[in-house]
């Protein structure tokens, strides 16, 4: 006899009850993916505050001073303001004055004397010889006399012109004329002595178109040196025009101090007492004939 198998069916015997429970499970279900959501999005947000408060403490280190080993307490503490006074406010007794601020090796600028009989006046000195003219120990005396007498002139109140300031290298008489007449001078003066016989002994003014200016200066030079007019120019005087006389385009003349050659004459015009003397002497025609 043939089996039947017998097939057993899933039956619902409640049906509102079962929708109920599907639905709860729903709910469950919901609630748990609502609470799981939150759950994220809260950690979330933990985890940038957290971030951010590590990157803020690291900023706020990275901000704070640095201090060496030398630092004290004290350097760190705030200065008081300096307050500026306004305009005008007088300054307190107490106060020091400051010293000006300079160089300590700064000299005081001589005030110029505008009443000074030279002020204002240019004069040309032309120290002759040089290295070629074979005169070493005149042509040095020479300049060292008239760098003198510039001094001279210069301490009241004239503007001096040298034709040159050394022993070395020649210089052309018209060269040195042309130093005197570019530099707008007023008068001029050539500085020389001679060399003759170490016997003869005298002075004298040579010139050009100058005549009195010579005559005054033979005159007062001879007063106070006692040294001799020379032989040959028994009255003090020589009238010959040379290069620098004829070019230096004012009133120029020369003054033979004496003769190198004689002791006497040397001891007179090198002695230094007697140099300001002839200073004097000098000055006074320069004066004179720059008034005049």
């Amino acid at each position: 006899m043939k089996r039947v198998k017998s097939r057993k069916n899933f039956r619902i015997s409640n049906p509102i009850g079962f929708s109920l429970f599907i639905a709860g499970c729903l709910l469950a279900l919901g609630v748990i993916a609502v609470i799981v959501t939150l759950a994220i999005g809260y950690g979330g947000d933990m985890v940038r505050q957290v971030q951010a408060s590590i990157q803020g403490t690291v900023e706020e280190i990275n901000d704070q001073p640095t201090f060496t080993p030398e630092a004290t307490p004290e350097a760190t503490e705030t200065p008081e303001p300096i307050l500026t006074p306004e305009v005008g406010t007088p300054t307190p007794s107490d106060t020091p004055t400051p010293e000006p601020i300079g160089d300590i090796n700064d000299t005081p600028v001589p005030t110029v004397d505008v009443t000074a009989p030279l002020y204002g006046k240019t004069i040309g000195l032309n120290p002759m010889r040089d290295s070629s003219a074979g005169y070493d120990e005149e042509c040095a005396f020479n300049l060292e006399f008239s760098q003198k007498f510039a001094k001279y002139l210069e301490d009241r109140g004239a503007t001096v012109v040298l034709t040159r300031d050394s022993n070395e290298g020649s210089i052309s008489a018209k060269q040195r004329g042309l130093t005197i007449k570019r530099a707008g001078c007023d008068i001029a003066l050539e500085i020389v002595c001679n060399h003759l016989a170490s016997k003869s002994r005298g002075c004298y003014v040579r010139y050009g178109d100058s005549k009195a200016y010579a005559k005054e200066l033979a005159e007062a030079y001879h007063a106070v040196t006692n040294i001799p007019y020379q032989s040959n120019h028994s009255n003090g005087l020589y009238h010959k025009t040379e290069d620098t006389i004829k070019s230096a385009g004012c009133p120029c003349v020369r003054l033979v101090l004496g003769n190198w050659e004689n002791a006497t004459d040397r001891s007179v015009f090198t002695d230094e007492q007697m140099q300001q003397k002839i200073f004097e002497a000098i000055y006074k025609v320069l004066v004179s004939r720059l008034k005049g």
